[in-house]
């Protein structure tokens, strides 16, 4: 394959959902959420490895994919094309509209994730998926939904913080930005440890990885089917690949935080365990089973940190077990999705959905109900002291309505937000 095809092909599997997730340019295509995917598919029907420098970009990026990438891509396809099958038609253009917005951008930054050759363009379609997954979650959703997007949309603004700290300490130690040359530079750098710890932080978070799964278990709950298996493929799977892609694994020995992380591992792995035999409802099963598998991807991380021959010798098992861990999950779902389909089961309405929310706020309600309670009846002359104790923690529900009012206010604004993501992305690549 010559030069040119491979360019066209490599730059119009990630930028064609973005071209298509203009509502004018896909307003008389049939499926432009299948059509988006044709260039990664003609991708995998490439047998040769296949990669382009585009050095006219910020740092000299580029783009490539090889047979580890090919099984990636392969799974992003499948998933995309079911999740697309699956998509829900509220029967309204305009939530339709935001629907199909965010479903395009979001595997746009997925696809580009995948192919990004570089850490800069590995960080830059990795907001675009992240942001664009928020949307998914909100987009037509109950409180729960909402509230699953508020908390994931918090890690993403962190992660992001911490993963661009990471980038600047990788931009100061070289101005090759490919993985490779980073993990070497890195390795050799004074800042290595800050560096890994940096990396970590920022995908467990982009990942959902204990203790930050807050938001699988609701999202896993309140979101229709073509959402759910969106979630291994997008959030996890991009969030371990991250980890393998940006750590200098091999070739630098941390047992301190190796130590750590294998104890993070275990200790999500019990949590996961505990809080499934605790919880035995059916839409929760993936959730914890993906919080089970990365638990064992941590613990075999911090073993592949502590020591390089281990990552050496098993390393590149890695992406195999991503591959697996995304199939794995979809096959959980839809599994799930077919059996509550053939029984008939009820919706589970939104009061039974607020039940899984977040223990600060319902530990914050029964506060504020006891703070009142022994305030008028048990110390009438402390009723003041008590109801001025309250009122902070009242404000707690204050912030909530606001928070759905701007979120409503925000999802009417389908082409300002489509416009401002491309408008980032453009910044990004385009700034040098």
């Amino acid at each position: 394959m010559n030069e040119l095809l491979s360019a066209i092909l490599l730059l119009s599997t990630p930028l064609l959902p973005i071209v298509l997730a203009f509502p004018p340019l896909r307003s008389h295509l049939f499926r432009p959420c299948h059509i988006a995917l044709f260039p990664a598919i003609i991708l995998l029907a490439v047998p040769s490895v296949v990669s382009i420098e585009l050095p006219w970009l910020l740092f000299g990026s580029g783009f490539d994919i090889d047979g580890v990438s090919r099984w990636l891509l392969a799974m992003s396809v499948v998933i995309w094309a079911a999740a697309a099958t699956l998509l829900p038609s509220t029967g309204n253009q305009a939530a339709d509209n935001r629907l199909t917005i965010f479903f395009l951008l979001t595997m746009a930054g997925n696809l580009g994730v995948i192919l990004a050759a570089d850490v800069v363009g590995f960080f830059t379609f990795s907001a675009l998926t992240g942001y664009g997954f928020y949307g998914l979650l909100v987009a037509g959703g109950g409180e729960t939904a909402r509230r699953a997007g508020r908390i994931y949309l918090g890690f993403m603004i962190v992660a992001d913080l911490l993963l661009f700290e990471a980038l600047l300490i990788a931009a100061s130690s070289t101005t090759d930005m490919r993985f490779e040359a980073v993990r070497l530079a890195v390795t050799g750098s004074p800042s290595s440890s800050l560096y890994v710890s940096l990396v970590l932080a920022g995908f467990a978070l982009k990942a959902g990885i204990w203790p930050f799964h807050s938001w699988l278990p609701l999202a896993f709950r309140s979101t229709p089917p073509a959402v759910a298996l969106l979630v291994s493929g997008v959030p996890l799977a991009m969030g371990l690949l991250g980890m393998v892609r940006w750590l200098p694994l091999g070739d630098i020995a941390l047992p301190g935080i190796g130590l750590i992380i294998q104890f993070v591992g275990v200790a999500g792995i019990l949590y996961a365990i505990a809080a499934g035999v605790k919880r035995t409802q059916l839409q929760l099963l993936p959730a914890y089973g993906a919080m089970i598998a990365t638990g064992f991807f941590v613990v075999a991380l911090g073993t592949w940190l502590a020591d390089p021959v281990a990552w050496n010798q098993y390393g590149k098992s890695s992406y195999f077990f991503i591959v697996s861990l995304g199939f794995g999950i979809v096959v959980v779902v839809a599994a799930i999705a077919w059996l509550q389909a053939s029984h008939h089961a009820p919706a589970a309405h939104e009061k039974q959905e607020d039940d899984s929310g977040l223990w600060i706020e319902r530990r914050a309600g029964a506060v504020v109900r006891w703070g009142k309670r022994v305030g008028c009846d048990t110390l009438p002359g402390l009723r003041a002291t008590w109801r001025a104790m309250a009122d902070p923690l009242l404000q707690i529900h204050a912030w909530q309505k606001a928070l759905d009012v701007t979120e409503y206010s925000l999802q009417r604004w389908m082409l300002a937000i489509s416009l401002f993501l491309l408008l980032a992305v453009t910044v990004v690549f385009l700034a040098g």
